[in-house]
């Protein structure tokens, strides 16, 4: 008589979504941004989509992003005002659910993948580190494509991986590998960047002669490239006069053209050259000597995160266009899969006794916690601005942004529909020289500092006066005023 089948370990899902909420609260609460894309290439095509007043970044004008997540967010905010949700910061909030939510699913795979090499034990701390590194902190709840993608990523993999968990029945096998390829088609519908992601990861796949999983995973992506071929041909299909192929994949293929092919992205955003990421990798000790702790130990090694990240880190240093958040795929990819060796050396020190193996340990951990304080390419922009801008929302009518272009503001999502709104970078500009002193309703402002220059900071202040506002509150090299009489 055969022995039973082993039960599946079932996910902590509670104690997962707690490290999860984190980076969400912090995206909430704290605001500002990592990069110009986080409002303008979801937030604000949402806006536009719901109420159609939203500012229209060039890519929405040729087709060149789809309306996938843009859609979803517009969907919530009608829900939104349907239950009376109208606060900026609220509607905010309820666009981090599904983040969140994508997000825990992320950590639930870290749980998982950690579980099957190293046990549960080793596996909860993994989450925690995972969870806790800066970098994921700043990234995880925010609405940009490398963070939403980077999750489909980790959880996707991690599927693919699952061949090594217990299942009941070869049925729960397949069905991993074919959730796996979905979960990877996701992550290429939030950024097309991750195709330099997966198509490492299939051939990993082809490498270990995993043909039934390539088949199942590949028939996943290809429903979910369907789908998006779909969502193209009714969205941009319908809206542009000449929609490459009638408009199936057409937002993909502006991307190749844009990205790849032609060569403009370098030209209209610059080149960097090819060692840029360099600085923006070892931004997790621990997870680096759990790589080289990795590497000696073959059980706690899966090739299905390392080969696809280091395949990703190529393609990105060869392309001359380069941005330091394009390397949080790979940096997470490498965390995740350093992490559960180092979790499993370190409790084994710590058992011990501690040491200078268990100081070097602490060492690793206090180093990447360093990073929440210690300047890095992730560090999140502009919170005071943001923070103001949302106080503005609540009671005002318009808002003038000095000193401050449209694409560090934090757009009409962050004032709300319905309000005027205009950057400037002086008084004599039209939009405070005319606006505001013509037009009531733009009764705040904010004023980014010029620290290099007093006197045109005093002369902005008595300009601002002038008009009839008075500064009402300040923060690091921002001012914010309201117009009227300050309250008692």
């Amino acid at each position: 008589m055969s022995a039973p089948a082993p039960e599946p370990v079932k996910t902590p899902w509670r104690d997962v979504t707690l490290v999860a909420l984190v980076a969400s609260v912090d995206a909430v609460l704290r605001l500002g941004r990592l990069h110009p894309d986080e409002v303008f290439q979801h937030l604000e095509p949402a806006m536009l989509k719901a109420y159609g007043a939203g500012i229209t970044a060039w890519e929405w004008q040729v087709g060149l992003r789809n309306w996938a997540i843009p859609g979803l967010f517009a969907g919530l905010l009608k829900l939104g005002d349907a239950i009376g949700l109208h606060d900026v910061q609220a509607r905010r909030a309820l666009l981090e659910l599904p983040q969140l939510l994508l997000h825990a699913g992320m950590l639930g795979a870290v749980w998982r993948l950690a579980n099957r090499r190293v046990g549960p034990r080793a596996a909860w701390w993994s989450v925690v580190l995972v969870g806790f590194s800066a970098p994921l902190v700043w990234f995880a709840g925010r609405t940009l494509g490398e963070s939403l993608s980077t999750a489909f990523l980790v959880w996707g993999l991690e599927r693919l991986d699952a061949r090594s968990a217990p299942f009941d029945s070869a049925q729960g096998e397949r069905t991993a590998a074919f959730l796996g390829g979905v979960l990877l088609g996701g992550a290429e519908v939030a950024r097309y960047g991750s195709a330099a992601v997966i198509v490492p990861a299939l051939l990993v796949l082809a490498a270990q002669r995993r043909w039934k999983d390539l088949g199942l995973a590949t028939a996943g992506g290809a429903l979910v490239a369907l789908l998006l071929g779909l969502l193209d041909k009714l969205t941009w299909g319908a809206t542009l006069a000449s929609p490459r192929f009638g408009g199936f994949w057409h937002s993909l293929l502006e991307y190749l053209d844009f990205n790849v092919l032609s060569g403009r992205a370098a030209q209209q955003f610059g080149a960097e050259p090819w060692w840029f990421y360099a600085g923006s990798l070892f931004v997790a000790p621990f997870a680096v000597v759990g790589l080289a702790r990795w590497w000696k130990d073959a059980s706690a090694r899966s090739w299905l995160l390392v080969a696809p990240a280091l395949a990703y880190l190529v393609a990105i240093s060869a392309t001359p266009h380069k941005e330091p958040r394009f390397a949080y795929p790979a940096v997470v990819l490498l965390v995740v899969a350093g992490t559960p060796a180092f979790a499993a050396w370190a409790l084994v020190v710590f058992q011990r006794g501690f040491g200078w193996k268990g100081l070097f340990a602490s060492a690793s951990v206090a180093g990447a916690a360093a990073f929440f304080f210690v300047p890095t390419p992730y560090d999140v922009q502009r919170p005071e601005q943001f923070q103001f801008t949302v106080r503005a929302s609540r009671g005002g009518h318009g808002l003038v942004v000095m000193n401050e272009g449209v694409w560090g503001s934090g757009g009409t999502f962050y004032l709300g529909a319905g309000k005027v709104f205009c950057t400037c970078d002086f008084p004599r500009d039209p939009c405070f020289s005319q606006g505001a002193a013509r037009d009531p309703r733009f009764d705040r402002g904010i004023y980014t500092l010029d620290t290099g220059n007093q006197e045109r900071n005093d002369d902005t202040k008595r300009a601002f006066e002038a008009l009839g506002f008075h500064l009402a509150a300040e923060a690091t090299n921002t001012w914010y005023f309201e117009r009227g009489a300050p309250t008692p």
